[in-house]
């Protein structure tokens, strides 16, 4: 593997030039391109182009790498490496005109990630951590929160686009602590995780998510002290659709009193 800190710098180029391509076309965005996945689930070509500019940047960066990603514009293969991307996380909000939506870039060595991108191009603020750095946001290092109660804590959440008696137990949990904390949805995994990294949120949950919505920024997350499970409390969040990410010490008051249904 090349060296860490050059390869970071390659992959936050090509975040950057996505995501100015992202910004370039939402104003001229029509209606009538935009297609349906599913309910509340949109794609455009947009998605498709930006990931195409995705893959072939990363390519050059370590050809030996496969892919894992979001539009399917290339056929996954398993390799040593694999690069797992979202080129537009925040669709909905994307195609609305709104904000926020992101870049999410994450290399996985084996099973393991060791290399996270995320880039909001409104904001114009640059997530990214390495197995071998810090984590860091615009070249500043990241340091989460020190929240350890619900009560005032600030937390970010998601809801899936198929809602089943589970999650909404879940957000019925969540309302009973409307009183006590602050709750917010932005529209972007990838974001409200590096959030959380972020000391902004102190905590965030959502399930119906897949590894491109949460590779890169759950590893973001760690490299900054954080902690992220699934809905039992392992290990499964890549690849098991659910999340808890958190600042750590307000991890299991989440589970406790917002995750666990009777």
């Amino acid at each position: 593997m090349k060296n860490w800190k050059k390869t970071a710098e390659e992959v936050m180029t090509l975040a950057r030039a996505t995501g100015d391509y992202l910004t370039g076309e939402q104003h001229s965005l029509k209606r009538q391109e935009i297609e349906l996945k599913g309910t509340r689930n949109y794609v455009t070509y947009i998605d498709k182009e930006a990931e195409k500019r995705l893959v072939e940047g990363l390519r050059q960066i370590l050809p030996q790498a496969g892919f894992l990603t979001e539009e399917e514009t290339v056929a996954f293969e398993p390799r040593e490496y694999t690069w797992i991307i979202d080129p537009l996380d925040g669709t909905t909000n994307y195609v609305h005109g709104d904000r926020p939506y992101s870049v999410s870039i994450a290399l996985m060595q084996e099973k393991r990630i060791v290399l996270g991108v995320v880039f909001d191009p409104v904001a114009k603020q640059m997530f990214v951590a390495t197995k071998e750095g810090d984590a860091l946001l615009n070249g500043n290092r990241l340091q989460v929160s020190t929240q350890a109660t619900l009560r005032n804590a600030y937390i970010g959440f998601g809801i899936p686009y198929r809602l089943d008696s589970k999650g909404e137990a879940i957000l019925g949990n969540a309302m009973k602590q409307f009183r006590d904390c602050s709750f917010r949805i932005k529209g972007s995994a990838a974001l409200e995780i590096c959030y959380v990294a972020a000391g902004i949120s102190d905590g965030y949950f959502h399930s119906g998510l897949s590894p491109w919505d949460v590779a890169a920024a759950s590893f973001i997350l760690q490299c900054a002290g954080g902690r992220c499970s699934d809905f039992s409390g392992g290990q499964d969040y890549l690849f098991g659709k659910e999340m808890v990410a958190s600042n750590g010490p307000l991890h299991q008051a989440i589970m406790q009193t917002i995750i666990t249904v009777d």
